[in-house]
């Protein structure tokens, strides 16, 4: 008995060692190899709750620019005040009446085909001829095309065959009615001949200046201001403010 007792001693603890060498082993080569394999960092392969927003943010930015292209205030005139119109669509022109321009724009004849049903109040684009006012006085400069106006307009029936596709004039705008709204305005364009003339214009910022000068406004006044006359021009205002 004693002889078994310890034999049994002597086993245990060989047990023992042999179990704890095995573990060992184990964690020494499961150590290894974390060390031969290169490790990714969590960073690289997923998008952090900050990245995501700054995406999230630059693509809805992106859409919002590409959105606003067509907005903006251009300046105007109304009752004697400046004010800014603030457009928030492209032009509408359709035809007929027929146009010899791209955007099928023209001046000089009635609108036929509006771009809503019932009656649309008006702007006028008074455009300086034959001289050169103060740039102050000019909404739509020369040589540029404004903000949500067409690019090229068919004046050939006001200014013969070879204007049937032409820039735009450089114009200022009148509003006239009984107040601020918002929608689509049909152009009516007057042509200004004279400096003394626009300069009147320029300082009472009124239609009603515009209708002393044309004395009547379906003939004008020759080598000062033309008639009114019809275009199939259509512009979308928001709101206008001073």
């Amino acid at each position: 008995m004693d002889t078994q007792m310890a034999s049994r001693l002597t086993i245990q603890p060989s047990r023992t060692i042999f179990w704890a060498a095995l573990a060992i082993a184990a964690c020494l080569a499961l150590w290894a190899c974390q060390r031969s394999s290169p490790t990714t960092s969590p960073e690289s392969t997923l998008t952090t709750p900050s990245a995501v927003s700054a995406v999230d943010h630059a693509t809805h930015l992106s859409a919002a620019v590409a959105s606003s292209d067509d907005k903006g205030l251009i300046d105007g005139w109304y009752e004697g005040a400046m004010v800014h119109l603030y457009y928030t669509k492209s032009y509408f022109c359709a035809e007929p009446p027929s146009s010899g321009a791209p955007s099928d724009c023209e001046i000089g004849a009635p609108p036929e085909v509006p771009p809503r049903g019932g009656p649309i109040p008006k702007i006028y684009a008074i455009a300086p001829v034959g001289f050169q006012p103060d740039p102050a006085t000019v909404a739509c400069p020369a040589g540029s095309t404004c903000l949500d106006h067409p690019a090229m307009i068919d004046a050939s029936r006001i200014a013969g065959p070879g204007a049937s596709s032409r820039p735009g004039l450089p114009h200022s705008h009148i509003i006239d009615g009984d107040g601020p709204h918002a929608g689509w305005f049909n152009t009516v364009n007057v042509r200004v001949f004279s400096l003394s003339a626009w300069n009147e214009i320029a300082s009472a910022k009124t239609l009603a200046k515009v209708r002393e000068l044309q004395g009547n406004p379906a003939i004008g006044t020759p080598g000062v201001i033309s008639a009114d006359t019809p275009t199939n021009v259509y512009f979308f205002i928001a709101s206008w403010r001073k």
